[in-house]
């Protein structure tokens, strides 16, 4: 699909293999350098904001860990990850997002929002509207209950392909969120991300945690104690032993993966 004309430059990162989910090593500084090029490029890619959950999820889903090896970029979203992959700053679903909405308005590349309870996307889309004036919303859409059927899978594909975003935010959680990205390559929006709670935040439905909490990794905490009844056995049970065997672990340092991106008016590049 048409896209302006990139003015950024894009260089690969290297990467972290974290009990075997291979990580890029991007800082946030790095993140619109990577977006402006990919959404100028012609060619899908999907993009994972990984934390404890997506390597507990992979470890059990042997699909679920080959979408992520498959993936054209996976960030550190959660701060265990970017401590264990020795980076100075995390990428979240939330920073994605944001930073897409700003490119939006300043070069015109159209947004989607799939995904949360009726109502969620919509307001989360005026709140970018908010914090990016002159942002391009393409469409929102609040599916069914998971799973969909033949029919409703159709009608939201159908959807996304008659906006024909740029940016495609699906926010159906892990690992539903990232599988359903990867089951739709017709899709072919130059970027597609799984984006959790992103929306949720915008929206004001979920409170973030204070700064100081983000900035010790404490979030998890603040999150348990908002939600006790859905989160304890994920955080605690699931999570929290992981947490210590990522952190106490050496894990191996990887080159940078093979440029996936084209700018405009270049062939796009094999994915690896």
């Amino acid at each position: 699909m048409d896209a302006p004309a990139s003015s950024l430059a894009f260089t690969p990162f290297d990467r972290v293999s974290l009990l075997g989910v291979v990580v890029d090593r991007m800082e946030l500084g790095d993140l619109r350098g990577w977006l402006d090029a990919a959404l100028t490029s012609g060619r899908p890619h999907q993009v994972v904001t990984a934390n404890l959950d997506f390597l507990a999820i992979a470890r059990k889903n042997a699909d679920f860990a080959q979408i992520l090896a498959a993936a054209d970029l996976v960030v550190c979203d959660g701060k265990p990850l970017q401590w264990a992959a020795g980076m100075k700053t995390r990428v979240t679903g939330n920073d994605i997002v944001l930073q897409t909405a700003r490119l939006s308005a300043e070069r015109g590349y159209r947004l989607f929002l799939l995904g949360a309870y009726p109502g969620v996307a919509d307001r989360a889309a005026q709140r970018l509207r908010e914090l990016a004036p002159g942002v391009v919303i393409a469409g929102t859409y609040a599916p069914p209950r998971w799973p969909f059927t033949p029919e409703q899978d159709a009608e939201i594909v159908a959807a996304i392909q008659a906006a024909r975003p740029h940016a495609l935010f699906v926010a159906l959680g892990a690992p539903r969120q990232d599988e359903w990205i990867a089951r739709h390559p017709e899709l072919g929006a130059p970027v597609s991300v799984g984006v959790g709670g992103a929306f949720n935040f915008l929206a004001g439905e979920t409170r973030r945690a204070p700064l100081w909490m983000q900035r010790m990794g404490l979030e998890w905490a603040h999150r348990l104690i908002s939600e006790p009844a859905r989160l304890w056995r994920r955080y605690l049970i699931d999570d929290l032993p992981l947490a210590v065997q990522l952190l106490l672990r050496r894990h191996r340092r990887l080159p940078p993966r093979e440029e996936t991106i084209a700018l405009a008016g270049q062939e796009g590049a094999d994915a690896n």
